[in-house]
């Protein structure tokens, strides 16, 4: 599993917490597939390297807002 006070930590980075899995699991990936932790890695699990990274600034989350489409409201004076 991971650590929850790093995890608690990274929420504080970044609050929306489907953001911050999103962000770890990508991370945790990017380190499956050979690439070099940011942090000291010693005897961490994948979860909390990647959290770490995050609390500590290596790594940081976008979150992609989609702009809201616009609504008609329709009056009966509208319809004549």
């Amino acid at each position: 599993m991971f650590d929850i006070k790093l995890y608690s930590q990274a929420l504080d980075v970044i609050p929306q917490h489907y953001v911050l899995v999103n962000v770890m699991v990508a991370r945790m990936r990017q380190l499956q597939g050979g690439a070099e932790p940011l942090v000291e890695s010693e005897n961490a699990s994948l979860f909390d390297i990647a959290l770490r990274e995050i609390v500590e600034g290596k790594i940081v989350g976008k979150q992609i807002v989609e702009p809201q489409k616009p609504t008609l409201t329709l009056k009966a004076e509208h319809l004549e």
